[in-house]
């Protein structure tokens, strides 16, 4: 099966489709290898449904376990990747044996859909299944006008804060997003925190680890684009472009934020955050149990909105999932994700694991989530703000190459005094190179 036929009559070698997902050939499969789903002699089907090794997964499986009680002909299997997902996911399916249902990083869908891996469900909906969800959710599964995936939940960013400090300065944090600070209200309340002695410094931001792309609200708040209506054309190397690195150069200049912390630091901030080492933490909303158990004390830190410039913005979080095209039973796997896309499914799962709608109607309500409900929901008024430009740009195929390569050109700006106008000028090459061929 290393050479195969896949959607959209392209073929794809296992040398290819390595080499377009970026991943790195080796054995990961981990005990998780075969083509996903088999029909056992009982006559069930039996699923596979691949996802990450999170707290979440016994929500899953209780909604699998619904499933099958309504469909007694299929069993669901829950399989748990490690440390190295995506290495472990791509292995197998540049060998032809992925799982039959998968969970995607949204930024990674159009790299799989492009590469042929998931299959179109397009056929298996309903016409109007899609108007139930945010458009900007609904399109980051969206790949040539066909549908390769369930916008199953979001997360996004807020603004952390310690109260003691707060109090100290007299400070009162935002109660109304409408009222959410300016970049430099921010950026001043930064300054007392370090410059009164509270905190050695006044925040950090949780963007290292591979996700630089947590940078691109702040490109947006402040009027910016990265692409162009396109989707290929670069925008960065702008005015607002390059006033948007340059405030966030700023921050390391001034020692606003710890040096540790760059878009390559691998440096957890919730420690920094809990033991008084910085006042404030942009950070996002899946964090909150940990940040709790940290503190062992609720009433000691409170979450507002992001910081806003000529607009709001935060960002691009959650998952879709997925049918891969090496499942044997595409249409059984498809009404797997229309089951756990029904309003009252996905209601279950947001409250119970904490994260935050994609469908309309549920973002329209205040849920009940099972911890933080109050903080969850200022979350899911904080995503409404997510940009549908930036998740446009952020879900083309070939974003992931553009987000390592983004990674560099912030860490030598931040680090090695690269100037903004020279980074806007790397990233507008880097996207255009990257964006040539799509």
């Amino acid at each position: 099966m290393h050479g195969r036929e896949y959607p959209k009559g392209r073929t794809l070698s296992r040398r290819d489709f390595l080499k377009a997902s970026g991943a790195l050939a080796g054995a990961y499969a981990l005990g998780l290898t075969g083509c996903g789903g088999e029909q056992g002699s009982s006559g069930k089907t039996t699923l596979t449904f691949l996802t990450y090794e999170l707290p979440d997964n016994a929500v899953f499986e209780e909604l699998f376990r619904r499933y099958e009680k309504k469909n007694p002909n299929v069993t669901i299997q829950l399989q748990k990747g490690g440390t190295n997902y995506w290495e472990q996911l791509d292995t197998r399916l540049a060998a032809g044996e992925g799982p039959d249902l998968v969970r995607i990083q949204y930024q990674r869908m159009g790299g799989y859909a492009s590469a042929g891996a998931l299959v179109d469900i397009s056929d298996t909906l309903d016409e109007s299944f899609g108007e139930g969800f945010v458009p900007k959710f609904w399109q980051a599964t969206q790949f040539e006008g066909a549908c390769y995936g369930l916008p199953h939940h979001t997360d996004t960013f807020a603004t952390f804060y310690n109260k003691k400090f707060f109090d100290e300065l007299g400070v009162e944090a935002p109660t109304s997003i409408d009222e959410s600070w300016s970049w430099d209200e921010f950026i001043d309340i930064a300054r007392r925190i370090k410059g009164e002695g509270l905190a050695e410094y006044g925040f950090a931001m949780n963007w290292g680890g591979g996700s630089p792309y947590r940078w691109l609200p702040f490109l947006y708040q402040n009027g910016g684009t990265l692409l162009g209506d396109d989707l290929k054309t670069p925008k960065i190397d702008s005015p607002a472009g390059i006033e948007a690195l340059a405030w966030t150069q700023q921050w390391f200049t001034e020692e606003l934020v710890p040096p540790s912390t760059t878009s390559k630091s691998d440096e957890e901030v919730e420690p920094l955050f809990a033991n008084g080492t910085i006042g404030m933490m942009l950070n996002g909303d899946w964090v909150l149990p940990a940040v709790g158990d940290l503190f062992g004390n609720d009433d000691a830190w409170g979450v507002t909105y992001m910081p806003r410039r000529v607009e709001m913005a935060s960002d691009l979080g959650g998952n879709g999932l997925c049918v891969t095209s090496d499942s044997q039973y595409p249409e059984e796997s498809a009404d797997v994700l229309k089951f756990l896309g029904e309003e009252a499914n996905m209601e279950y799962f947001l409250t119970e694991a904490n994260f935050l709608p994609t469908r309309t109607s549920l973002t329209e309500r205040t849920l009940k989530y099972k911890a933080y409900s109050d903080e969850m929901n200022l979350f899911t008024e904080q995503s409404d703000t997510i940009p549908d430009d930036m998740a446009k740009a952020e879900t083309i195929p070939t974003f992931i190459e553009i987000n390592e390569k983004m990674a560099d050109e912030l860490d030598l700006m931040l680090t090695s005094g690269q100037s903004p106008e020279e980074t806007a000028q790397n990233l507008s090459a880097i996207i255009e190179k990257s964006t040539a061929d799509q």
